[in-house]
């Protein structure tokens, strides 16, 4: 079996608690690990049986590699890819990849150049339940998506989360991208972009709106740093009437259009699918599904999330309507 050897660059919570484990889940195997803190890289190594460990990039054998999975803080993402497609390796890297729509274009430009791959954790979009939904969806049988909406909310950031960069770039960068993204994949028409900035009393929210007048088509993504914890919410109307909705990644639930031969009967919702209380973690939230789908695209093999696993120029979409949000409100990515 062919084997993708990896390095892990940031042993943070998300790097070494995360995409460690869901790398070799995956079946990516974790030859080295590069962190500024050398003891934290060393405990991990020698919890997950990975080989090496480096405090800097320049410390390591490239020609050993075939792969960099990158989780460091946000402005070092795009310095990173660039360092890891010149050296003629694929990459994987956390969200986001770029601080602004010029930085992912030049990213883009610079992958396509090496001919690399870059994928791009974007986990929810291979979240059990989102794949559950894609799939009742690709049936036909609830017609076309019409109205879409995406709320994701989370106790962070309530800061920005480096020095010049914006805070609504920063909502963007934890939880907007991801709700965006999501309300795209579903109803990729709509793309007259407005939005609006909405006062809490605890961190912010932003809500982004976009309209395709011909189509009759729809979406909404509110998202922001308000709640204790995490709340995802995807709805999903058709225009056969028929809601399809997803709460919390763990339970997808169906309301039929009142033409359904069987509402007179029956007219609440039904329960298509609930996750399994065991699943839970890194599995269950996309992680090891998108790792996977990188290491097929990085062999050649057949991809076993159906492609839904995010590329780096699958987000142009996303950073597009973003930036056309800042430009309306007059808000810059970086300050």
């Amino acid at each position: 079996m062919a084997v993708v050897r990896a390095l892990i660059v940031g042993c943070g919570s998300h790097g070494g608690e995360v995409l460690l484990p869901a790398a070799l889940t995956a079946g990516i195997q974790p030859v080295g690990l590069v962190d500024a803190d050398l003891d934290k890289a060393k405990t991990l190594a020698e919890q997950w049986g990975v080989p090496h460990v480096y405090n800097r990039l320049d410390e390591v054998p490239v020609r050993q590699l075939d792969a960099v999975l990158l989780a460091l803080p946000v402005a070092q993402h795009a310095s990173n890819v660039g360092w890891a497609v010149d050296q003629g390796l694929h990459v994987f890297v956390e969200k986001p990849p770029a601080t602004n729509l010029a930085q992912l274009r030049d990213l883009i430009d610079q992958v396509d150049a090496a001919d690399r791959v870059c994928g791009v954790g974007m986990n929810f979009r291979c979240a059990e339940g989102v794949l559950e939904l894609g799939r009742r969806l690709s049936t036909g049988r609830h017609g076309r998506p019409a109205y879409v909406r995406v709320v994701q909310v989370a106790r962070k950031p309530l800061e920005p989360f480096g020095p010049g960069l914006s805070m609504e770039a920063s909502l963007f960068y934890a939880q907007g991208i991801h709700a965006i993204d999501l309300a795209l994949s579903f109803a990729p028409v709509a793309t007259a972009i407005s939005g609006q900035r909405v006062r809490v009393n605890r961190g912010r929210l932003c809500v982004v709106v976009g309209e395709d007048h011909d189509s009759g088509t729809r979406i909404e993504a509110s998202f922001g740093s308000s709640a204790a914890g995490l709340y995802h919410e995807l709805d999903v109307f058709c225009d056969s009437g028929d809601l399809l909705s997803l709460r919390n990644l763990s339970e997808l639930s169906y309301l039929p259009g009142g033409g359904e031969p069987d509402v007179a009967d029956y007219p609440g919702a039904r329960v298509l699918w609930r996750r399994s209380p065991t699943n839970v973690g890194y599995t269950a939230a996309g992680y090891a599904t998108e790792l996977a789908s990188f290491k097929s695209r990085v062999l050649g093999d057949a991809d076993p999330a159906s492609s839904q696993a995010a590329v780096l120029r699958d987000l142009l979409p996303t950073y597009r309507a973003f930036d056309e949000l800042l430009t309306c409100w007059d808000v810059p990515w970086t300050n």
